[in-house]
């Protein structure tokens, strides 16, 4: 069982909250992962950087994973969590996650703005800037600080505008993708995958086997909602099922995609693809009669046609008028 799947079951969904979340905990000393992931997870930073790569500053030149962790460890501690950030005239900024690697006498030597968008429409073209400009003139910012914006998104070349004003900006910003069509290896997906890999080779310590399985679990969550197909689209997915028809209408100047799954399942989605918790059936009526499709609720024998079959006629109508 994907337990990622299962609570986006039905009407329930997996949020740009709850991701952000799990991977503010993956990023953080505390967890099993004895900094195994953090580290993975600056390389992937510095390929995407074109100067002050992190693993320069922290000196992880060592040939392995094992060796670089084992000397990181030795010499740094990292938090990870959503954070204000404080500015000295008591406002405050919402960042998803403030990664602070800090030395062991607690002092910050490279702090992480990470900023995490699921959603295209969500793309704010100033934010990732903003909250730079605004930790620049927080407490906890030092002339000597290393600091780096990171935006993390879905694969979708709509956020680059979000990228470019950040890098003008800070320089020292970097751009992930979560899954990446043209660049697998290059992905917060091919991270985790190289983790659970490292660790079945021994490069790593353990990870415990219900651990391991909620990684996976995640990996397959990832790949599943947030994968591009071949052009270019959403590879929308529900509840395991996969989209085989779709058809966008305008009801009452709002905007309705509806969905048709392989196990014949029906869902209404807004034009932010996000599900409503809406009865499809009156839709469906309504969508019938006012774009006058003329498709009958009964079957020939007299018996009446269920949501599935009606949206299913109402669907293939809508793309072949």
């Amino acid at each position: 069982m994907n337990i990622f799947k299962s609570l986006s079951q039905g009407y329930g969904t997996i949020s740009e909250t709850n991701i952000t979340s799990f991977l503010s905990f993956l990023l953080n000393s505390t967890n099993e992962l004895d900094n195994s992931f953090i580290l993975l997870f600056l390389e992937l930073i510095d390929g995407n950087l074109q100067k002050n790569k992190l693993c320069d500053k922290l000196n992880l030149n060592q040939p392995t994973l094992r060796e670089k962790i084992k000397h990181f460890s030795k010499r740094y501690t990292v938090s990870a969590s959503p954070e204000f950030i404080l500015m000295k005239d008591g406002s405050r900024q919402v960042v998803d996650i403030l990664v602070r690697i800090s030395d062991k006498q607690e002092a910050d030597v490279v702090c992480l703005i990470i900023e995490n968008k699921i959603k295209p429409v969500s793309a704010n073209k100033q934010q990732v800037a903003k909250q730079f400009e605004y930790f620049k003139h927080s407490t906890d910012y030092r002339e000597d600080l290393l600091v780096y914006s990171i935006l993390i998104t879905t694969d979708y070349d709509s956020f680059g505008s979000m990228y470019n004003t950040a890098y003008l900006s800070n320089p020292n910003t970097g751009w992930l993708r979560w899954t990446n069509k043209q660049k697998r290896e290059n992905s917060l997906e091919a991270v985790l995958r190289n983790l659970l890999i490292l660790e079945q080779t021994a490069e790593i310590h353990p990870i415990n086997p219900n651990s391991q399985f909620i990684i996976k679990s995640f990996i397959d969550y990832i790949v599943t909602e947030y994968s591009n197909t071949a052009n270019g689209q959403r590879n929308f997915s529900f509840n395991g099922a996969e989209e085989v028809d779709s058809a966008k209408v305008s009801v009452d100047n709002r905007t309705y995609i509806l969905r048709r799954y392989d196990n014949k399942m029906i869902r209404v989605f807004d034009e932010n693809d996000s599900l409503l918790e809406i009865e499809v059936r009156p839709l469906l009526k309504k969508i019938n009669r006012l774009y006058n499709l003329e498709i009958n609720s009964f079957h020939s024998t007299g018996t009446p046609k269920n949501t599935q079959v009606i949206g299913r006629e109402i669907i293939s109508c809508l793309n072949t008028r």
